[in-house]
């Protein structure tokens, strides 16, 4: 039991950091991605040039993934709600192993 608390535990909350910080940069990514669609940020601007394809690195191996199983509904992409949906599902499990 004491082995569980001094090692598994910081893991699992160190798992779910990486998890947050994921969830919040997929965030960013989808709210990125649609200033872009709709005009309001220059998609040529070096910053957000810089940050759409960083989050795009990490996000479309994933994203890419689901679409081959979920389908696009016009110009919804649901993928980023499914992926978003299950974080906090895995995120829950690991809050509620924490002794």
């Amino acid at each position: 039991m004491v082995l569980y608390m001094l090692v598994i535990n910081p893991l699992i909350e160190v798992l779910l950091l990486v998890l947050y910080l994921f969830q919040w940069s997929l965030v960013v990514y989808i709210l990125i991605s649609l200033l872009v669609q709709f005009g309001v940020v220059n998609p040529y601007h070096s910053i957000i040039n810089l940050i759409q394809n960083s989050l795009s690195q990490i996000h479309e191996p994933i994203l890419n993934v689901l679409r081959r199983y979920i389908p696009i509904f016009g110009n919804l992409d649901l993928t980023p709600l499914i992926v978003f949906v299950v974080i906090q599902f895995i995120s829950g499990i690991l809050r509620n192993s924490i002794i």
